[in-house]
């Protein structure tokens, strides 16, 4: 029997940071084909990533693939750590700006943040803090096809789109925080209705919908659209076509307009050409009167609790 070769390999690598935000955006890419649709796992990369260039360097590059490709040799052991970065003046520098985003630990929910994009603090979010807020919420809407968000029908990988970010991924997961926001406030504006009658001008989603039928956005009919607007995200997340009544249209539409905000909140991402357009289709409603608002289209069937008696 052969006796066992052993090595010790010294390598040191000095190391030029061109663009720190570029190499943190590269690490939310890697993170998210790394993570390969576990959460959990991506959210801890995700806070690793946000920590800094030098964390997001230490997370993506692994000692021992240095030899990986070359047969007949095996890493049994790496040990691998990196000197604190230095700014231009000698000084320590780990490339990640105090970003006012959220604290250690916040999991960026919907509880995290306000439409505006302020955390608990008061602080306005960062563009970092929203593409990992997007990134989380994206696989959560599996039944909303990418290709209707400007994805390419020849992409093989859609999460490991080239470049700093992939859009359409991104875009779902704001269409995600969009629903969340018009799920929680339609709560608030049936809590509101029941208390006052007559607030539906202080109302946050019924303010938006057509004012000509203003006078029957009751209590119960805010229940009722609740209830229809549920179900959307229950569609969403399984497999969406087009909505199943007038309300639900419409309810979709309260989703896209709060997707307005998306180029402020992500300035640096250059979103697909004519995206809106598949699902502005969609939430486009055939002239109704509002009694008809919860009539089923044909072939379509209406959670029992909103649906019109025939």
């Amino acid at each position: 029997m052969e006796p066992t070769l052993t090595a010790r390999l010294h390598v040191e690598l000095d190391l030029e940071i061109t663009d720190p935000e570029e190499v943190q955006a590269h690490a939310r890419d890697w993170a998210a084909r790394t993570a390969a649709g576990d959460q959990e796992a991506l959210a801890d990369m995700l806070e690793q990533a946000r920590e800094g260039t030098e964390a997001a360097l230490m997370m993506m590059v692994e000692a021992s693939d240095v030899v990986e490709d070359i047969p007949g040799v095996v890493a049994v052991g790496a040990t691998m750590w990196m000197d604190p970065i230095q700014g231009h003046d000698g000084g320590p520098d780990d490339g990640g700006p105090d970003d006012g985003g959220p604290d250690d630990g916040d999991d960026g929910s919907a509880d995290g943040h306000l439409l505006g994009g302020l955390n608990d603090g008061g602080e306005e979010w960062t563009e970092d803090d929203w593409l990992d807020k997007f990134w989380l919420d994206a696989p959560k809407l599996p039944g909303l096809p990418l290709e209707w968000l400007g994805l390419d029908p020849g992409a093989t990988d859609p999460h490991a789109a080239p470049g700093s970010t992939n859009a359409p991924l991104l875009l779902r997961g704001a269409i995600h925080w969009a629903y969340e926001n018009l799920i929680d406030e339609l709560f608030d504006d049936a809590a509101l209705l029941r208390q006052d009658p007559d607030a539906v001008g202080e109302t946050l989603q019924l303010l938006r919908l057509p004012v000509e039928y203003r006078d029957s956005y009751d209590a119960l009919f805010a229940q009722r659209f609740l209830a229809v607007a549920l179900d959307l995200g229950t569609a969403l997340a399984t497999d969406f076509s087009a909505p199943t009544c007038p309300a639900q249209a419409h309810a979709l539409a309260l989703i896209l307009d709060g997707l307005d905000l998306v180029p402020q909140l992500l300035p640096q991402v250059t979103l697909p050409d004519g995206w809106r357009g598949p699902l502005e289709q969609a939430a486009r409603v055939p002239a109704a009167d509002v009694s008809e608002w919860f009539t089923p289209f044909p072939g379509c069937t209406v959670t029992p609790y909103a649906a019109d008696a025939e």
